[in-house]
């Protein structure tokens, strides 16, 4: 796929503690696959702690920078780091927001992303009111469809969100790589 601008995707990841994103449905391991395929990131945003956060990430298999705490901490891989000796350190870099911001921390790493590959379009997935922070921060939102959810006060703060006719996994292929 060669592109004239990166894509990353944000996706609020469950604070529930399951291994899965919001809106009541694992991330689909394909979709994932399908972004690692073409080399896109998938950037998690969780209100859960940063430990919770690189499990999933593990679960996944991917290792990319991570918004955790409800936007109170950015942790960035040491595979992001400029010298080999910073990366064989292991140690995650750290950033933390005081009070929790989940706009702020993801604008920060579209900001590292943009300073790596330049031109950066941003895709953000999310379901409810905790996700406006992270729809309102990317280029292109997208809500999926939740018939539990009462939606439409997130799709008034988010006016241009794309709202995914799918819900549950199907919601989640659908906004990851089209219906």
């Amino acid at each position: 796929m060669n592109q004239a601008f990166a894509i990353v995707v944000f996706a609020s990841v469950d604070d529930s503690g399951a291994d899965g994103p919001d809106c009541g449905s694992p991330l689909p391991r394909q979709a994932v696959a399908e972004l690692a395929r073409i080399a896109v990131p998938l950037v998690l945003v969780s209100g859960s702690a940063a430990p919770h956060v690189r499990r999933v990430q593990r679960h996944l298999r991917i290792e990319e920078p991570f918004v955790c705490d409800g936007g109170g901490a950015v942790h960035v891989p040491p595979s992001w780091r400029a010298t080999a000796s910073d990366i064989e350190d292991g140690r995650w870099e750290r950033f933390q927001f005081n009070p929790p911001d989940r706009s702020a921390a993801v604008t920060l790493v579209r900001d590292l992303f943009v300073a790596r590959r330049h031109d950066v379009l941003t895709v953000g997935i999310g379901c409810d009111l905790d996700d406006y922070g992270v729809l309102a921060a990317v280029d292109v939102p997208v809500v999926v469809r939740d018939p539990l959810r009462d939606q439409r006060e997130l799709l008034r703060h988010v006016p241009g969100a794309y709202l995914t006719t799918a819900t549950g996994v199907d919601g989640w292929l659908e906004a990851l790589i089209g219906p």
